[in-house]
């Protein structure tokens, strides 16, 4: 049987798919309107961290208020090196510049017109009417947090990586493969191809969300991969069970602890397991049952122990989808046993305030 939540969750993408019939007609103007107000000049304004050959273009939406964890995202980028470009899809107040400033190189406001790729392009055009080609384009957007540590090293491995266009998950399944969006480290080479030019100076814009995972996330890989260039992501999947086989039964009992199923079956199965973890065969049937999770399970949001202690996973996400409801209590739950190291503050302050707001 379908969950109830997985329906919901088609039905809403159903309505997305067929909103695109009549936003068809009307978008073309938009984009013409916006196209027009970006040659006019989008506001923008100076901030106090130094320019660097590195830019970290910092896509944000927060109409309500800058979170103060977005000061500690930007804040570990200048001590990182980078320069922080932000882009905000929503007007800024005086008391927003006050927080961003003092770890902001340049901070630019747009409508919210194609969500974050709407605003990763017209960043990207920014930077070329600034006249500045950076040597290492790194693009992050807020739907993260970001360091969970202050000793985080995935942009160290970002920049080792010797790949056209890096980011933290490559989603492979058929025909399908895809960077996830929040995270893209691009060296100086790509931001100079022909093919990473035309993808952003070809892309249309829409407010259409299911248009922009087409066109966006989907599209550039895609596009990048058409033109031949390489794409890595830092957590592949295929050692995950490789690395669980080689842990104690103590460590398996706590990734399943501390798992964070979608499905009740997988949710059942696990409880079923933890009931009785001195039963003969037990750590077969646990790495049995992991393996069959996973074609329908990510292991970063289902496994959140493990993909710490393992792999030192050092990103968590703030969207409303039901999988990252579950992962951020099962990664609170975690942190409270001592299980897993408590983030940075305000990280911390804001993780605790979301999850007891995503109780039912």
């Amino acid at each position: 049987m379908i969950p109830l939540w997985k329906l919901k969750r088609e039905w809403a993408r159903l309505k997305q798919q067929l909103s695109a019939i009549p936003e068809a007609l009307i978008e073309p103007g938009q984009r013409r309107r916006h196209d027009a107000a970006f040659e006019r000049g989008f506001a923008w304004s100076e901030g106090d961290a130094p320019q660097s050959a590195k830019i970290a273009l910092l896509l944000i939406y927060q109409p309500s208020g800058v979170a103060q964890s977005t000061r500690a995202t930007c804040a570990h980028l200048v001590r990182r090196g980078y320069a922080p470009f932000i882009v905000s899809n929503a007007p800024l107040t005086p008391a927003d510049h006050t927080l961003l400033n003092p770890v902001a190189w340049r901070i630019m406001e747009r409508p919210n017109f194609g969500y974050d790729f709407g605003g990763y392009r017209d960043g990207i055009r920014q930077l070329d009417r600034w006249s500045i080609t950076p040597e290492r384009l790194l693009i992050l957007n807020d739907s993260i947090w970001f360091p969970l540590r202050p000793g985080a090293t995935l942009i160290d491995a970002l920049e080792r990586s010797e790949a056209d266009l890096t980011g933290t998950i490559l989603r492979e399944r058929g025909q399908t493969c895809f960077l996830e969006s929040y995270c893209y480290m691009i060296p100086g080479k790509t931001v100079s191809d022909m093919a990473f030019r035309a993808y952003w100076d070809g892309l249309k814009l829409t407010s259409n969300k299911y248009k922009v995972i087409r066109r966006g996330e989907r599209g550039f890989s895609r596009a990048m991969i058409d033109a031949g260039l390489s794409l890595r992501g830092l957590f592949p999947y295929d050692g995950f069970l490789a690395r669980l086989a080689e842990q104690d039964d103590s460590f398996l009992q706590k990734t399943l602890t501390y798992a964070a199923h979608s499905y009740a079956e997988n949710a059942a199965t696990t409880r079923a397991l933890l009931a009785d973890p001195t039963a003969p065969g037990w750590r077969d049937r646990a790495l049995a049952h992991i393996a069959a999770t996973l074609p329908r399970e990510q292991p970063y949001s289902t496994y959140p122990f493990a993909m710490v202690r393992l792999y030192d996973y050092p990103i968590l996400k703030k969207s409303n989808d039901r999988v990252a409801r579950l992962w951020r209590a099962a990664y609170l739950r975690a942190i409270k046993a001592r299980d897993l190291p408590a983030p940075n503050e305000p990280v911390l302050s804001e993780l605790r305030c979301q999850v007891q707001a995503d109780m039912p």
